[in-house]
């Protein structure tokens, strides 16, 4: 492994969606965003719905993550979140109208476990859409 280096792999349910070796991570955590570089001092952290960024063979690629975990040790990362996908395939106007139909939702009269469910249908869209604003700014995957 090439210096500067570490092994991330990211693990969805419904997926194996990445793994190779990254010169940085930074994703959302529920109290802040956290960067993670080789020789990363061991971590469990818990993984908050927003974007995932790694700096993979010179470029920035994007993806929208649901909640998870990510257990870091110094040359590896590993992350296991419900959902994943790259920005650059995901629908943003689907993504704007389900946060919409979210909105609309969670301001009728609905129930505590419906008003949760909503909540987190919102926090998911928004992902998917801050995802999809910051790749356009930026290459594809690979």
């Amino acid at each position: 492994m090439e210096a500067g280096l570490f092994s991330l792999t990211i693990l969805s349910p419904e997926k194996d969606f990445f793994e190779g070796e990254v010169r940085e991570v930074v994703f959302s955590t529920p109290v802040g965003r956290l960067g993670v570089m080789a020789g990363h001092a061991p971590t469990v952290a818990a993984v908050a719905e927003g974007i995932l960024e790694i700096l993979h063979e010179g470029e920035w690629k994007i993806a929208a993550v649901g909640q998870g975990f990510g257990e870091i040790a110094y040359e590896k990362a590993e992350f296991f979140v419900d959902t994943v996908e790259w920005a650059d395939e995901i629908d943003a106007i689907r993504a704007k109208q389900a946060l919409e139909r979210a909105e609309h939702r969670i301001r009728s009269n609905i129930s505590r476990i419906e008003y949760l469910r909503t909540q987190a249908a919102m926090s998911r869209a928004l992902a998917r859409l801050k995802a999809a604003e910051t790749g356009a700014g930026r290459s594809g995957h690979k």
